[in-house]
């Protein structure tokens, strides 16, 4: 009986941001949902776990045309938390 450890919503927030700080590449949903699954992370949960980076300003969302597209990069953490500090 292999099974597989469940990630916790943390861990899938931490294996979305990582895909975006180390490719720094701009996405659609559909792509950022195509390299979460391949990274591990359940398909049925990668919206819910997106939004929340979203709403919480850790990923940049912007609509262009018909399209939504993502990004973040490393140094909004860093500014988030420099902001926080003045």
């Amino acid at each position: 009986m292999g099974g597989t450890k469940r990630m916790s919503a943390e861990e899938k927030r931490k294996v979305i941001l990582d895909i975006y700080h180390t490719t720094q590449q701009v996405y659609t949903e559909k792509e950022i949902t195509a390299l979460v699954a391949k990274a591990g992370v359940n398909v049925n949960s990668i919206p819910d776990v997106h939004q929340s980076l979203v709403d919480d300003n850790l990923v940049e969302k912007e609509k262009i045309g018909g399209s939504n597209y993502f990004w973040s990069f490393p140094a909004k953490k860093d500014w988030i938390a420099q902001r926080k500090h003045l």
